[in-house]
Protein backbone atom coordinates (compact mmCIF):
# COMPACT_ATOMS: atom_id res chain seq x y z
CA UNK A 1 0.00 0.00 0.00
CA UNK A 2 1.18 3.83 -0.89
CA UNK A 3 0.28 6.25 1.60
CA UNK A 4 -0.63 9.66 -0.83
CA UNK A 5 -0.72 13.62 0.90
CA UNK A 6 1.87 13.05 3.38
CA UNK A 7 3.89 16.76 4.46
CA UNK A 8 6.72 16.91 6.56
CA UNK A 9 6.33 19.23 9.60
CA UNK A 10 9.63 20.64 9.64
CA UNK A 11 10.37 21.73 5.80
CA UNK A 12 6.67 21.37 4.10
CA UNK A 13 8.37 18.54 1.79
CA UNK A 14 6.26 15.51 0.90
CA UNK A 15 6.87 12.49 2.06
CA UNK A 16 6.10 8.79 1.10
CA UNK A 17 5.22 5.98 2.84
CA UNK A 18 4.88 2.49 2.28
CA UNK A 19 3.61 -0.53 3.89
CA UNK A 20 4.13 -4.30 3.44
CA UNK A 21 2.49 -6.89 5.42
CA UNK A 22 4.86 -10.04 7.27
CA UNK A 23 1.39 -12.34 7.21
CA UNK A 24 -2.13 -12.68 7.42
CA UNK A 25 -2.52 -11.47 10.98
CA UNK A 26 0.33 -9.36 11.49
CA UNK A 27 0.27 -5.49 11.47
CA UNK A 28 1.39 -3.19 8.52
CA UNK A 29 5.45 -2.96 8.44
CA UNK A 30 5.82 1.16 7.69
CA UNK A 31 8.65 3.23 6.14
CA UNK A 32 7.81 6.94 5.76
CA UNK A 33 10.30 9.12 4.22
CA UNK A 34 10.44 12.23 2.62
CA UNK A 35 10.53 12.14 -1.57
CA UNK A 36 13.46 14.16 -1.98
CA UNK A 37 15.36 14.22 1.18
CA UNK A 38 16.33 18.33 1.55
CA UNK A 39 19.33 19.41 3.23
CA UNK A 40 17.59 21.74 5.32
CA UNK A 41 15.40 19.57 6.75
CA UNK A 42 15.25 20.10 11.03
CA UNK A 43 13.42 16.70 11.29
CA UNK A 44 16.07 14.83 9.27
CA UNK A 45 17.41 12.86 12.39
CA UNK A 46 13.71 11.37 12.40
CA UNK A 47 13.45 10.08 9.31
CA UNK A 48 12.84 7.12 7.70
CA UNK A 49 10.16 6.66 10.57
CA UNK A 50 9.77 2.25 10.33
CA UNK A 51 8.03 0.33 12.40
CA UNK A 52 4.64 -1.87 12.82
CA UNK A 53 1.80 -0.66 13.22
CA UNK A 54 -1.92 -0.34 12.55
CA UNK A 55 -1.95 3.29 10.70
CA UNK A 56 1.49 5.15 10.34
CA UNK A 57 0.78 7.20 12.65
CA UNK A 58 1.10 5.22 15.26
CA UNK A 59 4.94 4.97 14.42
CA UNK A 60 7.62 6.80 16.81
CA UNK A 61 7.78 10.21 16.35
CA UNK A 62 4.67 10.77 13.82
CA UNK A 63 3.19 13.27 15.94
CA UNK A 64 6.53 15.62 15.20
CA UNK A 65 7.02 14.70 11.49
CA UNK A 66 3.48 14.41 9.96
CA UNK A 67 1.37 17.49 9.54
CA UNK A 68 -2.26 16.98 10.86
CA UNK A 69 -4.98 15.50 8.27
CA UNK A 70 -6.86 18.27 6.18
Amino acid sequence: MIHASLVCQGCSGTLYAVSTHGGAASLPIWKVDHDHTPTACPLRPLLPLEGTAADIRELPHADHVLTQPA
